[in-house]
């Protein structure tokens, strides 16, 4: 490059992030936690989704100018990111107005009034192509919504946006043949995690403050853990899935879909907040899509860290489960940050659980979903056994802290399969599937885990700490969430995409 010519795009994000890090703290081991001045102004694209709702009813902007910000930023930065897939802007345009005329009449349609999001590309959304990363389905386009996304349009908001997805969304990878690679904002070159990946970058990249996620082993909580951002996996059944794709368009009906086992569909957001705000929006009394078990969120134990008993397990006997030290130094870090507010935290207690058995248990469901076989009595039997469990566990403590996967975001891999591509842990090579046995004990018990960012490795990547809940305190996980976000900073943009 020339003395005083143009700078590539390379080096003006290395200057950025060379001048982002003169404001960082450095914690012991070297890990990274930043934080921004408590007097710094957040830009209106970065705001919760529960601030800039409150800042449309309030008058201090407007659905349309909020929207048009948000397609803004995605034209300015999508072009390296690649997370939003599909938008109909007309129709988007089109009911922001009429959204900012119905506020100036008087008219509130509900608590996500007039508010822009994205939805990953797994929900039927009308008028926009919904392809879950199948080539097969290219070109189809439903007349209706999901009913998840049916709420959330209830509620107020706008959906203007689709984003991306790997195939039928089996991967912990983003990337399909439609649309391509998304890539993680923190660095280029590495994932944003799967299935939800394209939902967790247009998070963090300022394109939206609130999106929908669905998770089966990780999908929400591994992107949102890469990118460090919110993500929030429910109680097994609370928030309807009919209109998710996988299965296919058409080809389960409403009153089956219930029966379909483990998968969730759940929200993402900048904030523990907005998942709450998001979930009650989500959740509703009527049963159609409910499974029979989950009733009704319950309220939370505690909102301040000295409400909860609070349990870790960050280790276990299981070698397939050793994390990297990377993000072990970031969560044992935030662990001391805990015990410095004098917060009683024991590291040894376990639920009668074995870490390995879940692991195989959703494997071997997975593997008869997948093949479209019922559930052998003996496989049903065991998850019930797993789930009975958890109860004496959550009867002396109030949540479980775990690790959200093996690593940071890892370079991208696109080589071969989930089941045939490794994963570098403390310099030794594993089995990448072997990524999601953190993620499986909350999908196996169907328990509520949000993830929460906590740090950053000495590398600069995002940590996240997995937060598990008895059934149906999906509440409990989110307030203890926002009460650690408060400890250990939350939510900070990725260097250059907050200008």
């Amino acid at each position: 490059m020339m003395i005083g010519g143009p700078m590539t795009k390379r080096f003006k994000r290395v200057l950025f992030l060379g001048a982002a890090l003169l404001s960082v703290v450095l914690l012991p081991g070297c890990s990274l936690l930043r934080v921004q001045p408590e007097s710094a102004v957040v830009p209106l694209h970065y705001r919760s989704a529960s601030e800039l709702a409150l800042a449309i009813r309030q008058g201090e902007t407007t659905s349309l100018d909020l929207l048009d910000r948000y397609l803004s930023r995605i034209d300015r930065y999508d072009g390296d990111l690649h997370a939003v897939v599909a938008t109909n802007v007309a129709a988007a345009r089109v009911r922001a107005a009429e959204a900012d005329r119905a506020l100036a009449d008087g008219e509130i349609w509900g608590p996500l009034h007039g508010l822009p999001m994205t939805v990953k590309d797994v929900f039927e959304v009308a008028g926009m192509p919904a392809t879950s990363g199948d080539p097969k389905l290219r070109d189809y386009v439903p007349e209706n919504n999901a009913t998840a996304v049916q709420r959330l349009v209830d509620a107020g908001a706008i959906v203007f946006g689709k984003t991306n997805v790997p195939y039928h969304a089996l991967d912990v990878q983003t990337y399909n043949s439609i649309y391509g690679t998304t890539n993680n904002p923190w660095d280029l070159s590495r994932t944003p995690g799967g299935s939800s990946g394209g939902a967790a970058v247009a998070l963090a990249a300022g394109f939206t403050s609130l999106e929908l996620g669905s998770d089966i082993g990780g999908s929400v909580r591994i992107p949102a853990h890469y990118t460090g951002v919110f993500g929030h996996k429910p109680t097994f059944g609370l928030v309807p899935r009919y209109g998710h794709i996988p299965p296919m368009p058409g080809k389960v009906p409403p009153e089956v879909m219930p029966k379909i086992p483990m998968f969730v569909v759940g929200p993402m957001a900048r904030s523990a907040e907005d998942l709450a705000l998001a979930l009650r929006v989500l959740t509703a009394s009527d049963r159609e899509e409910q499974s029979g078990k989950a009733s009704a969120l319950l309220p939370p134990r505690g909102n301040r860290l000295h409400d909860f008993r609070v349990a870790v397990w960050f280790t276990d006997s299981f070698a397939g489960a050793q994390i990297d030290d990377g993000i072990r130094v970031v969560l044992q870090q935030m662990v001391e940050r805990l015990r410095d507010s004098v917060l009683d935290v024991d590291e040894s207690a376990r639920p009668n659980v074995d870490l390995y058995q879940m692991s195989f248990v959703h494997q071997q469901i997975m593997g008869h979903m997948l093949s479209g076989q019922p559930l052998p009595d003996w496989l049903a039997a065991e998850q019930k056994v797993i789930q009975a469990a958890w109860v004496p566990f959550f009867e002396k403590y109030d949540v479980l802290l775990a690790p959200v996967a093996l690593t940071a975001a890892f370079p991208h891999d696109h080589k071969g399969s989930i089941v045939t591509r490794s994963l570098t842990v403390n310099g030794k090579q594993t089995s990448m599937m072997r990524n999601m046995v953190w993620a499986r004990i909350a999908v196996v018990s169907g328990l509520p885990a949000t993830v929460a960012p906590v740090g950053f490795t000495a590398a600069g990547l995002p940590v996240g700490v997995q937060i598990i809940g008895a059934w149906c305190e999906d509440l409990t996980t989110i307030a203890f969430a926002r009460a650690l976000s408060r400890l250990v900073g939350g939510f900070v943009p990725p260097p250059g995409y907050d200008p």
